[in-house]
């Protein structure tokens, strides 16, 4: 697998992979509503020969301003149940300790999650809008797990809590 950071030239297939991956266009909608807001940390493609076969995405956190979130993690479908996913969360986590995130969120399925270093148990002290029984955290710096903290999302995500909460 490769992976490069997103390009102006790849909008159209990750429109395609995101709207197929998930049935509709909120995830693509997030991305776009992220850019615009100026609040992406991280965007970067999977990809052989020229075509992209998945895509994460992570956010500045509004609070702490110091942390990460996760945004979209998407693999096309043909080719999951290969490690692809999980390649680019351990990649996207690499990126994110090297730019000096302390810790990163996410929202989402906490088994899968559990699995590339996230803690449902590190975010169980965390004030969250979002279900926080889908939350966990990639603690990077020393004390960001079990630590207090009031989360703030960007304000994209209040646009798509459906499709962010599952």
């Amino acid at each position: 697998m490769n992976l490069r950071a997103l390009s102006a030239d790849d909008d159209l297939a990750v429109s395609v992979l995101l709207d197929t991956t998930f049935g509709n266009s909120d995830m693509y909608r997030l991305a776009q509503c992220l850019r615009e807001e100026e609040a992406v940390a991280m965007e970067r493609v999977a990809y052989e020969n020229d075509t992209i076969l998945g895509y994460i995405c992570c956010a500045r956190m509004t609070l702490p301003q110091d942390w990460w979130a996760l945004s979209i993690l998407a693999v096309s479908p043909i080719y999951h149940q290969r490690g692809m996913g999980r390649e680019l969360v351990v990649r996207g986590m690499e990126h994110a300790r090297r730019e000096g995130a302390k810790a990163v969120v996410v929202v989402g399925d906490t088994k899968y999650f559990s699995r590339v270093g996230f803690s449902k148990l590190a975010a169980s002290n965390l004030e969250t809008p979002f279900l926080k029984e889908h939350t966990s955290l990639y603690p990077i710096a020393p004390r960001t797990g079990m630590s207090r903290n009031e989360l703030i999302f960007p304000g994209a995500y209040g646009k798509f809590v459906g499709a962010i909460s599952g």
